[in-house]
Formats: C-alpha cells, sequence, structure tokens
C-alpha cells in the first residue's frame, strides 16, 4: 500500500479510528468500510481499512495513502490535482444484470416507475448488495469504485444515496413498480401458483421511523423497536410481491394485504405454503372463508395436536408401516380442531424424522449436561438456589443425600430428572403439518418441501444481501430500502436459477462473474475474453437468443461511449413476437417453434365473405378501359410482346 508522504490532507472526521502504533512509528488512521450486525454474537463487525498514517507536527493531517485515493476519489483529486479514473474496472456484475433485463425486463419496469435517473441507482446499489451482502450506504462508494455502473463513470456518494431513500422513491411509484412486476411475472406464465409467504422484522432504533414499534425481534431482543416485512415467492423461489409494515401489526392482516394485491393483478392463488409463524386461528379462519387451500407447519402444542401426538407419536417411530415413500421420515394423517376458539376441523400430519431427532436428541444432551455443571458450580460456592435454566427446570433436580464415607454429612447435587428428560426425548424428532384438504403423509410432505426454495430466498434478504437491520431515518426510507432488497433479490434469484440448471454453485459463479475486469488502454477499456466457459453458459442460459460475446462487448462499448461523451444505449428486454405473429416463435430454450402457417393447398375459398357479402376477385373487372397517360404524364405502352420477340407476328414490320 502506497503513502504519499509529499502531500498532507485532513483527518476525515466520520467513520474513523486512530490506531496507535509502538517504536514511535506514526498512528494508523483507520476508514470503517462496513459494519454488519452479527445476530450471533448480539453487535456489529467493522471491516476497516488504512486510509493514511498521522502527521507527527499536526495531528489533524495526515499522509494519504492509495486506499485514501480509492475511498476518496473527489477530495484527491482537489489535493493534488490529479484525476483519479481506475485503469481497471469490473464490468462483470453490470453485464449479468443486462442479460436478466433482456429476460424480465426488470430494469425496464424501475424505469417506467421512477424514471432512469433514479432507476439506475436503484440497480446500482442492488448489485452492490449483491456482491457485498450490505445494505450500508456509508461503504457503497469505497466499494463499487471500480465497477462499472448504471449510473455512469463516478456513480453517487452516500449522501446522495440517503437523499434518494428519504425522497426519490415515493410510494406510489413503490406501488406502482410492484403492481408492473406482478403483472410481468403473469406474462412469464405465472398465472395460477402455490405461494409461500413468510414474515420477518429487523430492528430499528431510529426515532425518525414512525412505523417501528415494540415487539419481539427475530434478534433476540423481547421489547425491540423493529419494523416487519412481508415476502411472497412462488413455489420456486421467484419472488412475486413484498410489503413492510409497522411492528404490532398481526401477520394475518399483512397476509391478506399481500394476497389481494396479487389475485387483483390477475394471478390466482392456489395455495398457500406458510411456516409456524401463521399457526393461529385468524389464519386459519380467514384462508377457509375465502377457500384458499394451505399447508402450515404446526407451532406449539396447540390441543388437538396433543391428541394425535399421544396416540401416534411412540406407535409411528422406525414402523414400516408409516414410512413416506421416496423420504426417510414416517408419517400419519388425523383430523381434528387445533384451536378452542376455532371450531373447525383441519387435516394434521404428524411425522417423525429420526436423522433430525438424532441430532437434537445430541444437541438437548450437551446443553442439559452444561446447565447442570453450572449447577453443581454454585451449589459448591454455597448457594442454596442455583440458578437453572427455564429449558432445563423439568429435566433437572437438586438431590440431597448422605454422603456414603461421612454418615453424618449431608450433599446436596444437581442431578437428571428421569421423567422429564424422557418428555424432552420423546419429542424430538416429532413435527406437524396441517392442511385444509385430506392427503397421504407424502403428498404433504412433497408439497411442503416446496418452501425450501422460498427458504433460500428469505436467506438471500436477511443474511446475503445485508437486510437484518434497518439503517435509516424516516418511513420513506425504509420502504425504499425494501424496494432495493427486493430488487436485488430478483436479480440473485435468476443468477441462482440459471447456476441450478447448470449444476453450479451461486457463490462461485458470483466470484468468477465479478473477476471480468476490462483494461483502459489509450484512453478506451478493451476486454479479452478470457472468462470461463462456466460464466458463458451462464449468460447463454439467461439469454439463449443473445450472442453472449456480443453481449458482454455492449457493456465495454457502453463504458466508452460515455468517455467520448456519446450516448451510452442499454439493450432493453426483447418481448418476442405475439401469438400469431408471422415472426418466429421461439421455446424456452431458444428453439424455433415451427408452425405450418397460410391456407392449406387445395383450399377453395366460398364465394360470400363472413358477412354475406359476394366475395371479390382479385385482378382488373372485366371491361375496365386504361387511360392513354401513366399517372407521371407518360404515354402508355399497349401491351403484347416486344419488338423483335419471337412471340411476334412474322408480318409485323418496325416503326
Amino acid at each position: 500500500m502506497a503513502v504519499y508522504r509529499y502531500l498532507k490532507v485532513d483527518i476525515p472526521k466520520e467513520h474513523v479510528t486512530i490506531e496507535r502504533q509502538s517504536d514511535g512509528k506514526p498512528a494508523l488512521i483507520k476508514y470503517v468500510l462496513e459494519a454488519p450486525y452479527n445476530r450471533e454474537k448480539g453487535y456489529a463487525e467493522p471491516k476497516r481499512t488504512t486510509i493514511g498514517h498521522q502527521c507527527p507536527d499536526d495531528k489533524s493531517k495526515m499522509y494519504p495513502t492509495s486506499q485514501y485515493v480509492k475511498i476518496f476519489p473527489k477530495e484527491w483529486e482537489t489535493v493534488s490535482g490529479k484525476r483519479t479514473v481506475p485503469t481497471i474496472k469490473r464490468m462483470g456484475i453490470f453485464s449479468i444484470c443486462q442479460a436478466i433485463n433482456m429476460k424480465t425486463g426488470i430494469k425496464d419496469l424501475l424505469d417506467t416507475a421512477f424514471g432512469a435517473g433514479v432507476s439506475n441507482a436503484v440497480m446500482d446499489f442492488a448489485m452492490y448488495s449483491i456482491l457485498h451482502r450490505s445494505n450500508a450506504a456509508d461503504s457503497f462508494e469505497s466499494q463499487m469504485h471500480n465497477q462499472l455502473l448504471y449510473s455512469g463513470s463516478e456513480g453517487h456518494n452516500d449522501t446522495w444515496y440517503s437523499e434518494m431513500f428519504d425522497r426519490r422513491l415515493p410510494k406510489e411509484q413503490i406501488l406502482l413498480f410492484k403492481k408492473n412486476w406482478i403483472k410481468q411475472c403473469k406474462e412469464e406464465d405465472v398465472e395460477s401458483v402455490w405461494l409461500c409467504i413468510d414474515g420477518s422484522n429487523d430492528d430499528c432504533r431510529s426515532e425518525g421511523v414512525t412505523i417501528a414499534e415494540n415487539g419481539p425481534a427475530k434478534s433476540g431482543g423481547t421489547s425491540t423497536p423493529i419494523v416487519s416485512f412481508t415476502y411472497a415467492v412462488t413455489d420456486t423461489g421467484l419472488p412475486v410481491c413484498f410489503d413492510t409494515y409497522h411492528g404490532g401489526l398481526v401477520d394475518c392482516r399483512e397476509m391478506q394485504k399481500i394476497l389481494d394485491d396479487i389475485t387483483h393483478c390477475g394471478i390466482t392463488v392456489k395455495g398457500v405454503i406458510l411456516d409456524r409463524g401463521y399457526c393461529n386461528s385468524q389464519v386459519l379462519e380467514y384462508l377457509n372463508g375465502r377457500e384458499i387451500p394451505y399447508i402450515i407447519m404446526v407451532k406449539g402444542e396447540p390441543q388437538g395436536l396433543m391428541e394425535i401426538t399421544q396416540k401416534f407419536g411412540n406407535t409411528i417411530k422406525l414402523n414400516a408401516e408409516y414410512l413416506v415413500p421416496g423420504a426417510y421420515l414416517f408419517g400419519v394423517q388425523g383430523k381434528c380442531q387445533l384451536f378452542q376458539d376455532y371450531k373447525h376441523e383441519d387435516y394434521v400430519t404428524l411425522f417423525y424424522d429420526y436423522a433430525n431427532g438424532s441430532d437434537r436428541i445430541t444437541a438437548l444432551l450437551k446443553n442439559l449436561y452444561r446447565a447442570m455443571d453450572k449447577a453443581n458450580a454454585d451449589i459448591r460456592k454455597g448457594v442454596r438456589n442455583p440458578q437453572i435454566d427455564k429449558k432445563y427446570e423439568s429435566m433437572i433436580e437438586i438431590v440431597t443425600k448422605t454422603d456414603e464415607s461421612d454418615r453424618r454429612r449431608r450433599v446436596r447435587y444437581a442431578a437428571v430428572n428421569a421423567s422429564g428428560l424422557q418428555k424432552a426425548l420423546d419429542e424430538k424428532g416429532l413435527y406437524s403439518v396441517v392442511s385444509s384438504k385430506q392427503m397421504s403423509a407424502g403428498q404433504v410432505h412433497e408439497r411442503y418441501a416446496l418452501r425450501d426454495e422460498s427458504e433460500i430466498q428469505f436467506c438471500f434478504v436477511k443474511s446475503q444481501l445485508g437486510y437484518g437491520q434497518t439503517r435509516v431515518q424516516s418511513d420513506a426510507s425504509v420502504y425504499a430500502r425494501f424496494l432495493v432488497g427486493f430488487v436485488a433479490a430478483i436479480l440473485r434469484y435468476e443468477i441462482w436459477q440459471a447456476a441450478k440448471a447448470l449444476d453450479l454453485k451461486t457463490s462461485q459463479m458470483l466470484i468468477e462473474i465479478d473477476r471480468m475486469e476490462m483494461e483502459r488502454i489509450n484512453g478506451v477499456y478493451t476486454y479479452t475474453h478470457t472468462e470461463k466457459e462456466a460464466v458463458r453458459k451462464l449468460f447463454g442460459k439467461l439469454t439463449p437468443r443473445t450472442d453472449v460475446t456480443a453481449l458482454i462487448d455492449d457493456s465495454v462499448k457502453l463504458e466508452n461511449d460515455r468517455i467520448a461523451g456519446r450516448m451510452p444505449v442499454l439493450r432493453h428486454r426483447k418481448t418476442g413476437p405475439k401469438s400469431g405473429s408471422h415472426h418466429k416463435q421461439y421455446d424456452s430454450d431458444g428453439n424455433v417453434v415451427k408452425k405450418t402457417g397460410g391456407v392449406a393447398k387445395g383450399t377453395k375459398r366460398p364465394d360470400f365473405n363472413k358477412d354475406g357479402t359476394p366475395r371479390k376477385k382479385p385482378g382488373t373487372k372485366p371491361g375496365t378501359k386504361l387511360g392513354k397517360y401513366n399517372k407521371d404524364g407518360s404515354v402508355r405502352k399497349k401491351p403484347g410482346p416486344k419488338p423483335g420477340s419471337h412471340h411476334a407476328k412474322a408480318d409485323a414490320q418496325p416503326e
């Protein structure tokens, strides 16, 4: 890392720490690139880089490093008088987004809703979220300075993005985009689907966000300001709709809003697959009232479930009679009323997963032994009533007995409560799924397994795209941030689907895509096609009717057009010919669908049209006399053979 000791610059006032060194070396100025929130540890983990060495004669100044040039290019240009133009730019993620837009039209829909300028910035931030798994605007400029961007060569800084989230993505236009996207999904044959709907929440301690309300946070807090959101995806994982709402709203009501938005745009919901968070009487009553089929994981131990568990719990364990075909499960179905406050009988399927049960039993025993060791340590310290975790109170008992070596001495220690432990062991590996219609255990398992695809999407949004914590100061910014997260989820879904079809790993393909670099030589960017064959196949899967080389070269040409002052032109979605068009039709693999068009040979036209009028025969009507002159005023030539033709009469003489 180069240090420019001939220049002095001001030490930035924000996101900076000063790290003292020994042996009289100058202090290092560290800049915080990002601070992703670690849910397991319960705090943010900052990532820093050295941007300068503190000047010994002026503690407010520093000697900048090459990292300072990348993070603060404008300040560097002011101090040094040199313009920073990246010699190498990465253009892989931009090119793949162009391919996705040609397939889905996601960028075109953003243009329609927000205008080209704002939609460019949304796409840039979505690319940033995919590459760096973050939604922190303050590190966007430093992380994306060498990327080819929709917004131009320089892109935007964190201040501009903060203003965009707060003012330039109004809720009305977000709603327009959501409706247009649902209609676009319908055009792509998503007309009648099973939907996987899930909700979650993000921590939000900003006083400016009025929709943040105290509630049980997913990060672990019992009463933390949270903002809730809901995502709906198809059974293949395609994001269809989302919504953001205040933390105290019941998930059932928000699910109704999502379903209404989807059905009003013409998509038929064949049924919903829901997680245990939606297993309550309000949800079941609403879905039954709308006659929407459902499959929901049962939460806790409702009264009706306890009856089935007691009747079949031990019977189905490793019992071949209840084996689910094609799965490593045992299952049985019964009909019961789950909840006391909703008098309706549903079909409940009880499953036993012995592999999962074994793992959970092992984890339970490890934690139980730790709790016992802690209790015994407290007893040795003289604590009369040692504290025991509530999870293990029924499995641990404090025993007092006579010491065999000294009958006058009483010994107290923590021991296993066999009956309490046995009850916990019997429950491990058992879970239940409620359905609105009677199915076999295998059918219920197969249908609920489709939720695995949606869980991957929820994982993208919560962890991989960095949307686990809301870092904004207003309600408008909350909605805008989740819009960008939704766009990023769509882009990553398309990459994931293409990679999956080619038996490739999405994370590895993103790394390979990001390695595609164009070099600036003599003021012009050039790119040598050294990408791996797997990358070309990925592009080809997304755009089977487009030449991959030409698509990638378009990205290079676009940046060179910007440098030369020409108007850059982006590729847009090719919708293809409409049904009945004479143009070529293509299937999903890009092959031409051959259709026999026109009138079959030997077909005789009727004498009358469909409206009963006589059909007019083509050609000139009999008896029509042609004029002496043509339209241009020249003398019309008489028909017949040309002079000198062998068709002319033998005695014909030239004039």
